[in-house]
């Protein structure tokens, strides 16, 4: 009569426990593990992706800030002392009239006519303005990629505030009577920097809206 294969124990008395075939305990367990293993993996790869992803959003929301900033102060400082400038050094010309450099060359003329030599006395007056506007141009702080027109916009300020320090230094000395031949190109300068400030102006003010 045939016997069915049944694991049997070499020594009948033994109290070995009978070897059964198949996948054992321990191989359920490490393939359990494993598994987790492979889960876990994939959730920290997830929360690194997420992770990478939330900072580089970060970084991106705080460059936009920073170009935002940089426009927003950069017409500030304009409004509070370019700005404010014009309306000290020429408080009968309005603005819109001064857009061009041929405008702001006649109103200058006109007031040193009216003042004669006094007016070097106005310039005094109204330089702390310029003072303040050099200063704080040349504080302004904007990403790098902005380093080369802000510089540019430091030394056209730097510029303009010197033509006119060299105007009004001419009109103060009582050495000397109001000559136009000697006025005359002093004007020009002034008003070659103010075109020049205007330009770089601008430019860094346009480059720092178009990033933001």
């Amino acid at each position: 009569m045939h016997k069915p294969n049944v694991p049997t124990r070499e020594d009948p008395h033994s109290l070995a426990p009978i070897s059964l075939e198949g996948t054992s305990v321990d191989d359920e367990v490490a393939l359990i593990k494993r598994g987790r293993g492979q889960r876990l993996a994939l959730t920290l790869a997830v929360l690194a992706a997420g992770l990478f992803g939330g900072q580089r959003l970060l970084r991106s929301m705080d460059e936009h800030a920073a170009y935002s900033g940089a426009a927003a102060q950069l017409e500030q400082v304009d409004s509070q002392q370019g700005e404010a400038y014009m309306r000290c050094a020429l408080p009968n010309v309005q603005r819109s009239q001064l857009e061009s450099a041929t405008a702001l060359h006649s109103a200058i003329e006109i007031a040193t006519e009216h003042l004669d030599k006094g007016y070097g006395r106005v310039l005094a007056q109204c330089a702390p303005l310029l003072d303040e506007l050099e200063a704080n141009i040349h504080s302004l702080s904007a990403p790098p990629d902005m380093t080369r027109r802000l510089e540019r916009l430091s030394g056209a300020v730097t510029d303009y505030k010197t033509s006119w320090a060299t105007y009004q230094k001419y009109l103060q000395d009582r050495s000397q009577p109001y000559d136009y031949v000697k006025a005359a190109p002093l004007i020009e300068r002034i008003t070659i920097a103010w075109e020049g400030y205007q330009a770089a102006h601008r430019q860094a003010k346009e480059a720092l809206v178009a990033a933001r």
